[in-house]
Formats: C-alpha cells, structure tokens, sequence
C-alpha cells in the first residue's frame, strides 16, 4: 500500500502531462459569458488593484495553484517550483494529497520543501474524503500537518474517481459526519472541494451546515480524472466502464453559480480555467479564488519555475486589463458584479 499510492501519484502525474485528458462534449461554460466593454473607465490602469486575504495571508493576485503532487521523488521537485513561483508571485498553494506521508515517513520530504520554499504565503494540505472513515488517526494527521507547516486543510471528494480506480476505494458511508469532526477537533480551517466533476447546490448546503466555510467547485470542463483512470488500467472491462464517464460532471461556471447562491460561503474556483481571461470570468462571477494544475504542471516540465512565474503574471495582468475595462478598481466592485459581466444564452 506504502509504495502503491505513490506509484499511483506517479502515473497520475505522467498521464496529465503527456495525454489529452479534457473533457470533449462538457466544457467549464466560460465560454458563454462575456464581459461588458466599459469604454470610458476613468481610471489609470496603474489605479487597479487586486490585493486580497486569504487564511491570515495578503495576496497580491487571487489566484491558487491547486493540488497536484506529494510523495514521489518528482513531486517533491514540482513541489519545491511551485514553491517558489507561488511565493515570488504572491498567490496560495495547495500540496497533492499527504496520504503518502501518513503511510510512509519517507515520503514527508516531498511536503516539507514547500514551506521550506514558500515562508509568506498560505498553504494548504489536502486528504482524501475515504481516508477519514477508514483507519485514521486524526493525532496522526494533526502531527503531520504541524510538521509541513500549513495553514489549512482540504478534503477531496472524489467518488467517481475512487468508483473507477481499480484499486479505489469508495466508500463514502461517514464521511459528512467525519468532516464535522475533522472540522471541529482541527485548530486548522477545513476546505472542502471536488476533483473535477463539481459540487452540486445541495451538497454545498449540506456542507455549510456542517460548518464548512470554505469550497472548491473544481467542475467539469478541465481535467477529466475518468480519462486519466481509464488510461492507467489494462484492463479492457475497467476500460470501457471509464470511458463511460467521459463527460460526467457539472460544469464549473454552474457550480460557481451554485455556490454563489449560498450566502457567505467562500468560493475556490477551478475546473478548465485554463488561460487569464476565464480566471477573471470566474472572479467576476463570484469566486474568492481561482486556480489551476494541470496547466501550472505543464508551464513548469516547459519552462521551469520561470515557466510557472511568467503563466501567473499573464493571469495578473489579464485580470488587471480585464478590470481596467470593466471600470473597476478593486476586487470589491469586481467580484459577483453582474453589471459587468452577461451571458450569451440570454
């Protein structure tokens, strides 16, 4: 088991950089939206600024490099850049999943190098959804998190991930009630988020209820975590069940359009935000935050950690523009302005 996840890491990592894995009929539905042409802003773009907070840290862009690695020798390469680059540039990180170092003390390293990299600014660990309902041990956990020297925690919920793996594991029976406790005995904020098939109105209702603060949509239209276990099996039978699920999820603009409709849930998006233009979209229809992987994984095996820092600046300056032509000066008068933005569909 100790070798298996992180050799499934491995895979996972080498699959989402080496193949098309995008949803092909589901897109993320930026595509629908437009913003509204302010031709007169009266405002020098030096007049934009798009400072945030974000867990206790100041932000200078409202961006996230999402969850990809931990564990493997070449995660703790990755981690190590995006380090890096995520601190230069002023924006969150969040680490792959830190089960490989609850099952192997050999493979903390791998996480320990991001604080090591990244002293002033938030990040977060993430857990599987089914780890909390088997064997775990939350003292173990609180251990490991102090260790890394994070700042959150975020569950993943991925059951049709978990459904497919033939190795997976999905049993969800427990798991609301093992968040509630997670979130009550941990003295670390609790996010919880999808992988990439989003998070439907009702289960963001039922996660405030239970005290979460903190989402991450991660909808459909980028990654398609079926495509990427369809290609990791031999298996002809695990094959063709896969590539059933193709295009299964809901789009990311509509889970953003879920979420915003719970009052004072705070809202990651991710999911297809693949270029500037749909992180500002995003922004504008509400999110706190937005980010991406697989995009920051293949800018990094490019071009290094200089690869990772110019993809972030074109996101900032994209979202600087965006707002200077919106008429807007802050994310105040920027985020959930439907002024400034409109469908398509209309």
């Amino acid at each position: 088991m100790k070798n298996g996840t992180i050799n499934r890491k491995k895979e996972h990592l080498k699959i989402a950089q080496n193949h098309s894995v995008h949803f092909e009929e589901i897109t993320s539905g930026f595509e629908h939206y437009h913003f509204v042409h302010n031709a007169l802003p009266e405002m020098n773009i030096e007049d934009i600024d798009f400072h945030t907070t974000f867990l206790g840290y100041d932000l200078k862009l409202p961006l996230i490099i999402c969850s990809m690695s931990g564990g493997e020798q070449e995660g703790e390469m990755l981690n190590r850049d995006l380090a890096i680059a995520a601190n230069k540039s002023g924006i969150a990180l969040a680490l792959g999943s830190i089960r490989p170092a609850l099952e192997n003390r050999d493979a903390l390293g791998s996480f320990l190098v991001a604080r090591e990299n990244a002293p002033d600014i938030p990040i977060i660990a993430n857990i599987g959804a089914t780890q909390l309902v088997k064997d775990f041990k939350t003292k173990d956990l609180l251990k490991l998190l102090k260790k890394i020297q994070v700042d959150a925690i975020s569950i993943h919920l991925n059951p049709l991930q978990e459904a497919l793996q033939p190795e997976g594991e999905p049993h969800f029976k427990g798991v609301s009630r093992a968040i509630e406790i997670l979130r009550e005995t941990l003295p670390y904020p609790v996010i919880v988020k999808e992988v990439g098939f989003g998070l439907s109105f009702d289960v963001i209702k039922r996660l405030q209820k239970m005290g979460i603060q903190w989402i991450d949509i991660a909808g459909a239209g980028g990654t398609s975590w079926s495509r990427i276990e369809h290609m990791r099996t031999d298996d002809n039978v695990h094959r063709r069940i896969a590539s059933q699920f193709f295009e299964w999820g809901i789009p990311t603009v509509d889970a953003i359009l879920h979420a915003v409709r719970v009052k004072q849930m705070h809202i990651i998006a991710s999911g297809g935000i693949d270029d500037g233009l749909k992180f500002a979209k995003a922004i504008a229809l509400g999110a706190d935050l937005a980010g991406a992987a697989t995009l920051f994984l293949r800018a990094r095996n490019s071009d290094g950690v200089e690869g990772i820092t110019n993809l972030i600046k074109v996101f900032s300056e994209t979202l600087r523009i965006s707002m200077f032509c919106c008429g807007c000066r802050n994310l105040e008068e920027f985020r959930g302005n439907q002024s400034i933005i409109s469908s398509r569909q209309k």
